[in-house]
């Protein structure tokens, strides 16, 4: 906490009030509180992985942020090595962003790609991308917490257990099950939800970590220096995210009339093929009737060729009984 003012080490979380203006949701906030409290940052392994603290021996944060360093550009994922034998990547998304699967496939590789050239395939280490959000990243699952692993098509079996990819929506916490609450998921979730001191308050009662958790939120609010800094990086993403509707908004504005053009001309097209089928329908009917008058004239003349037939069959037996009278 050295980079934060000394008169900011002596106030309470306890004594505020009202809103948070940068919750645990901001990426800056999350990373420093994760990077700065061990406690903090083993409950919340703990609660995404689903062990006991007891398990967690060494968390070694890879990329630790400084205050004074930061830009408002700046990726702030958690990388973290558990126990010296797995990689864990917690990132928090809480801008729509088209693009976010791709993106997360991109940051799980990344990550599990820590080897340095001529190093042996052996020291792959396990690797997950946790990604905690409160957007619709993910609209055909509307699950509390899901896991995704490489998987077999047919017959579901994963190709590898060590390499995942595991999505916590604080937007669907009504899907949470008893084994998410059992393993504090969900109170870590509503932690991330408290967006008011009040809030954050009857979560943190009578649990040191997270009044610590608290203070250092406070802290990172109220120093003139580091707020500036969080209203840069909050500026900054909805400014891209506004420039990136515009964007949208002028390309449909430009491609609307040209994709007008070409439906009225599809559609002058397909209705003078209508009126070509049409008029070859009316034709094949005209055939039909020509065929069916041919038909019932070849049967009238069917009918008369029988009927000489039978003349004739009749006049040979009569000549055959009377003789022929010429």
């Amino acid at each position: 906490m050295n980079e934060i003012k000394d008169k900011n080490k002596s106030i309470s979380y306890e004594n505020a009030t009202g809103p948070i203006e940068f919750p645990l949701t901001s990426d800056i906030v999350f990373h420093y509180i994760m990077q700065n409290s061990e406690k903090a940052l083993t409950g919340l392994i703990c609660a995404l992985k689903g062990i006991n603290p007891a398990d967690v021996k060494k968390v070694l944060v890879k990329n630790p942020i400084s205050l004074n360093n930061l830009t408002k550009e700046t990726v702030l994922d958690l990388l973290l090595t558990l126990n010296n034998n797995e990689t864990m990547n917690i990132e928090v998304q809480v801008y729509e962003d088209k693009y976010w699967i791709p993106r997360s496939i991109l940051y799980l590789c990344r990550a599990y790609d820590n080897l340095k050239g001529g190093d042996n395939y052996s020291l792959l280490k396990p690797t997950t991308h946790y990604c905690i959000t409160d957007q619709n990243l993910l609209p055909n699952n509307t699950e509390f917490y899901s896991h995704y692993l490489l998987l077999n098509t047919k017959n579901h079996v994963p190709y590898t257990d060590k390499f995942g990819i595991n999505v916590l929506q604080l937007n669907h916490l009504d899907k949470a099950t008893d084994e998410d609450i059992c393993n504090n998921l969900v109170y870590w979730a509503k932690l991330f939800k408290a967006n008011t001191w009040e809030q954050f308050k009857v979560l943190a009662k009578d649990n040191p970590v997270i009044e610590e958790v608290g203070n250092m939120i406070l802290e990172l609010n109220t120093d003139d220096v580091t707020r500036e800094m969080l209203e840069g990086q909050r500026r900054y993403r909805e400014m891209f995210d506004t420039q990136y509707v515009a964007g949208y908004t002028d390309a449909e504005e430009k491609l609307n009339p040209i994709i007008a053009d070409r439906e009225a001309t599809i559609a002058e097209q397909s209705a003078a093929l209508a009126d070509k089928d049409v008029t070859i329908a009316n034709k094949d009917a005209t055939i039909a009737d020509k065929d069916a008058t041919i038909a019932g004239k070849d049967a009238t003349i069917a009918d008369k060729d029988a009927t000489i037939a039978d003349i004739e069959s009749q006049l040979q037996k009569y000549k055959q009984k009377y003789g022929d009278l010429s």
